[in-house]
């Protein structure tokens, strides 16, 4: 791949499973984790700091516009498409349930989880 221009999108702090050159292309693998993006995968942006190690820290650039903190209606792991679901109705939060390949349009993807969570618990969800 050769980088011809870019718009410079969110710059996130991640565990990188491999050693791998800059400006690999990543994919979420685990919570605050990526390696490199292969077929199929559902790729979040590029290394732009690598890791050093196995594991290590690297800095990813997404093309993702936030990464928020949101209340989850299920169970969600790393790596899941979100979608909004309806308002907590004691507290007036908005959660996020598992978004249904086939079921679900296209407009309604709200972002990827990056840290995932429990039911009712509180996820972090990389925003489009």
């Amino acid at each position: 791949m050769k980088l011809r221009a870019t718009v410079e999108g969110l710059a996130i702090p991640a565990t990188v499973a491999t050693v791998e050159p800059k400006d690999t292309i990543v994919a979420i693998t685990g919570d605050r984790t990526v390696g490199k993006a292969g077929a199929n995968a559902i790729p979040i942006g590029r290394l732009v700091v690598p890791a050093k190690a196995v594991n290590g820290l690297g800095t990813v650039e997404t093309r993702f516009k936030e990464l928020v903190e949101i209340k989850t209606g299920g169970v969600l792991a790393a790596n899941a498409p979100v979608k909004l679901a309806a308002v907590d109705g004691t507290t007036g939060e908005n959660i996020v349930v598992a978004w249904a390949t086939g079921t679900d349009g296209y407009e309604r993807l709200y972002g990827l989880v990056w840290f995932g969570a429990g039911s009712g618990g509180v996820a972090e969800v990389l925003v489009y």
